[in-house]
């Protein structure tokens, strides 16, 4: 695996994940309700949902883990990894990545999910699709976090970061009843992204959108529903960023 090492410079690193950081600002709807389905797709992963479960936080107060989670790529994104309050946000990412029992694959893939997946949520269902220079914008901005946090090797470009998604995936999904949990707490988060009318089926929605992680998460196959809900979401997604 090639490491993508010369984009952990600080002034190099700032130039190219500016595209990425103006996307997530132009049409912040679509990115946020794709970080979300990303993050559910660690429960497919064994290793991962073992991890996660263990920690009670998400069965628990799923709401309260997914805000955390949101509010830490917020400030990384906003302010940019060398800030002054994003240098506290990542220190307290390495100290809870120092004491977590997974290997340097899952942290690798971890950081890809939050860099490949909403894009392609994006691409699928939101206003435009990402370009090729905004994808490897995301790619540089997620290895600079990477870097910051000690998660090395990490894929040189955007597309072998994609690549090693699905390999990842391909090579490890499977069903556990701690994934099971994890995703019975979390589903209807999926709800409170959603405006008043689609709400009530967030997490019908949510199950809809899961894709390749569905079987792993015992969501029945529905070609119907999730026609319906690509359907609903462009309509909703098809104004994010625009003026009221």
């Amino acid at each position: 695996m090639r490491d993508s090492g010369p984009h952990s410079t600080q002034a190099a690193g700032e130039a190219a994940w500016s595209e990425y950081q103006a996307l997530t600002r132009a049409f912040p709807r679509a990115w946020k309700l794709g970080l979300n389905l990303a993050f559910y797709r660690c429960f497919a992963v064994p290793s991962i949902a073992c991890v996660l479960m263990s920690t009670g936080r998400i069965t628990g107060q799923p709401m309260v883990r997914a805000k955390a989670t949101g509010a830490a790529l917020f400030q990384l994104i906003e302010e940019g990894p060398d800030g002054e309050v994003s240098a506290q946000v990542l220190e307290r990412l390495r100290r809870v990545h120092r004491e977590l029992p997974v290997d340097k694959d899952a942290f690798v893939y971890v950081l890809g999910l939050f860099c490949v997946h909403p894009l392609r949520f994006m691409a699928a269902y939101g206003p435009r699709r990402p370009t090729a220079a905004e994808e490897e914008s995301a790619h540089a901005f997620y290895t600079l976090v990477g870097h910051r946090l000690g998660i090395r090797p990490i894929p040189a470009t955007y597309r072998e970061l994609a690549d090693a998604q699905d390999a990842y995936e391909q090579r490890f999904f499977r069903e556990t009843p701690d994934g099971l949990a994890l995703w019975a707490a979390s589903r209807q988060i999926f709800a409170e992204r959603l405006p008043g009318p689609f709400s009530g089926i967030g997490p019908l929605l949510a199950e809809a959108l899961m894709g390749t992680a569905g079987p792993a998460l015992s969501i029945p196959d529905r070609p119907r529903t999730t026609a319906l809900a690509g359907r609903l979401l462009r309509r909703y997604l098809g104004r994010d960023g625009a003026s009221p």
